[in-house]
């Protein structure tokens, strides 16, 4: 059976300070979670990579060069609002979903709009 457009793969190109903002980002939610196993660690590692390059890739494009410098907390709001809202399958978002690192203005918080 031929994969549907929601099962293909990203034909987005992730250019290198992407693909290197995203690793940093990634990393500091690795060492800022409370993880003590290998599994748990791996775990946070491969959904947090997977919600910032779907979302940057298919929904939103995302500040991630202000990610990397923003404080951890509101980096945690955000993948928190991706992780509830945000089906990585079918790149689909809940409409009304506001992200703090957000470029397209649909999607601004409203903090970030000000």
């Amino acid at each position: 059976m031929p994969p549907t457009q929601a099962q293909q793969t990203d034909r987005y190109q992730f250019s290198a300070d992407e693909i290197r903002n995203i690793e940093s980002i990634v990393r500091r939610v690795v060492n800022g979670s409370k993880a003590s196993s290998v599994a748990s660690r791996n775990n946070i590692y491969d959904k947090t990579k997977r919600l910032l390059r779907v979302c940057h890739a298919r929904v939103c494009q995302l500040d991630l060069a202000a990610m990397v410098d923003a404080d951890l907390q509101i980096v945690l709001e955000d993948l928190g609002t991706l992780r509830r809202n945000l089906n990585p399958a079918t790149a689909h978002i809940d409409y009304g979903t506001r992200l703090h690192f957000a470029l397209n203005t649909a999607y601004r918080s409203k903090r970030q709009a000000a």
